[in-house]
Formats: C-alpha cells, structure tokens, sequence
C-alpha cells in the first residue's frame, strides 16, 4: 500500500515542477482581476475565469519527462 501512496506522491510532486517551469500567469486574470492571483497556464490551457487559452502548442513527451 505504501508503494502506492509513495507514487502518487511523487507523481504530484513531478506536476507541480512541470506547472512550475512550463506554467504562464493568464494575462486576462491580470486585466480582469487586478488584485487577484492570476491563473497558472500550462500550453493550450483554457483559464475557467476569463476564457483566454495559452496559444504555445502542448508539451511533448519529452519535455514532459525532462523536469
């Protein structure tokens, strides 16, 4: 059971180095909401407050599995 636990985490962990290189502030959230955190944007991401989509194509595999 641990072995699972441990993966899931570290799955979590890989996410949150993948939002944090690749991920961009929504430039709709700093207009709309100035005083507000902006969403973070991974490639082609829609943001759910203000509709803007990231245009930089998806992340490949490897650069996925490079961080």
């Amino acid at each position: 059971m641990s072995d699972t636990i441990d993966d899931y985490k570290a799955l979590a962990d890989h996410r949150k180095a993948v939002r944090a290189k690749f991920g961009v502030k929504c430039p709709g959230c700093a207009v709309a909401r100035p005083k507000a955190h902006p969403t973070i944007l991974m490639p082609q991401q829609r943001c759910k407050v203000d509709g803007y989509r990231d245009p930089r194509p998806e992340l490949t595999e490897e650069k996925w599995q490079s961080v």
